[in-house]
């Protein structure tokens, strides 16, 4: 077998794959997980549903596919800036910016995984699909992880209010991902323009973190 033909075709299909799932993730934002089928996926994608059902057996495996997508970016995203040279303080900024910014330019498949999850996830679960949600959780737990270290070196150093470092990281996702509630995105929508909201979302999340100065 040609070793340059199978890496064209594995490269194909996996730009056929990320295409149904960027349409999958459009329509469960729109409809949610209950009102969302094959048929709109596929005809949101202007093909047919036998191309999205070569790929996928149920719309629960579309979903949690989508799952994933979202956390393996966030994660390969922010991982680097957790481990990065800089201060607590620098380096959650910089990781909070960075969350928000993903957050807003990938609108559709951040929304489906921030809103919801466990409750669709639960729903849709089967025990053929129980290792893909283990999966999904270890995940969401690995990228949590990666903020509450942050966390837990900035109130070591004493830079952070004193709370257990995975409780702090509640608050602190609860002001950024409230953006995938009230943000519309535009198809004009300049990059500045995501900047200045990633900003000023981060910086308000991260006072209330600081500790406050003794007078």
């Amino acid at each position: 077998m040609d070793p340059v033909k199978t890496t064209v075709r594995h490269e194909d299909a996996n730009e056929s794959r990320q295409e149904i799932i960027g349409a999958a993730a459009e329509v469960f934002m729109e409809f949610g997980y209950a009102a969302s089928t094959i048929d709109a996926v596929a005809d949101r994608l202007g093909a047919t549903k036998g191309r999205v059902y070569h790929y996928y057996r149920s719309k629960a495996e579309l979903y949690f596919d989508v799952q994933i997508a979202a956390m393996e970016n966030l994660l390969a995203q922010i991982e680097p800036l957790a481990r990065a040279e800089g201060s607590p303080v620098e380096r959650l900024r910089r990781m909070g910016l960075r969350h928000t910014e993903v957050l807003l330019t990938e609108s559709a498949t951040q929304k489906v995984a921030v809103q919801g999850l466990e409750r669709n996830l639960l729903t849709a679960a089967s025990a053929r699909n129980l290792k893909t949600l283990r999966r999904i959780v270890r995940m969401r737990d690995e990228y949590e992880q990666l903020f509450a270290e942050v966390i837990d070196q900035g109130i070591r150093s004493g830079d952070f209010v004193d709370l257990p470092p995975r409780l702090a990281t509640k608050p602190f996702f609860g002001t950024l991902n409230w953006v995938t509630v009230w943000f519309s995105p535009r198809k004009l929508q300049k990059p500045e323009d995501i900047k200045a909201i990633a900003t000023i979302l981060t910086d308000f999340a991260l006072r209330g973190m600081l500790k406050e100065p003794q007078s």
